[in-house]
């Protein structure tokens, strides 16, 4: 063989050499950005059930507040066409309406606890509730008794 066909050779063999050690360092930056994506989507998928968990709360709430708010107005229409302490007094001794689930008559509860004078963090810690939510209930009942 002559030192033309060895340089060749040679220069085949460096150009071999070199697509391989790149090939080589392209699968390891793929490796070590996969791991990183990895980590990320982990840490994403863990807000996203935090966020799921205080959205279920949230609509959990708004669901009972709806429901106080229509037993205040169906309060407020008796009220108003019987004008007389009778309705009062039969509206607050009817029974609350039964909740859909066991979270509604959490709320529910808390609310009386509330109406009752105990503080939101008695109330968050004896229901298990969020001590956020308690005090939003116990600031919505301060606001309806100032108007």
């Amino acid at each position: 063989m002559s030192a033309a066909g060895w340089q060749l050779v040679l220069i085949d063999g460096l150009f071999l050499a070199l697509a391989a050690g790149m090939g080589l360092w392209f699968r390891g930056w793929l490796k070590r950005e996969k791991r990183e994506l990895d980590q990320r989507l982990e840490v994403l998928e863990a807000q996203h059930a935090r966020l799921e968990r205080v959205s279920g709360r949230l609509q959990t709430v708004c669901r009972v507040l709806e429901l106080l708010g229509r037993e205040d107005i169906a309060g407020e229409r008796a009220e108003a066409a019987s004008r007389s302490g009778a309705a009062r007094s039969s509206r607050q001794a009817a029974a609350p309406p039964t909740p859909a689930s066991q979270r509604e008559a959490d709320f529910e509860k808390a609310w009386q606890l509330l109406t009752e004078g105990a503080t939101p963090a008695e109330v968050a810690q004896q229901l298990d509730l969020g001590l956020a939510e308690v005090e939003l209930m116990h600031r919505m009942l301060r606001y309806r008794h100032q108007g």
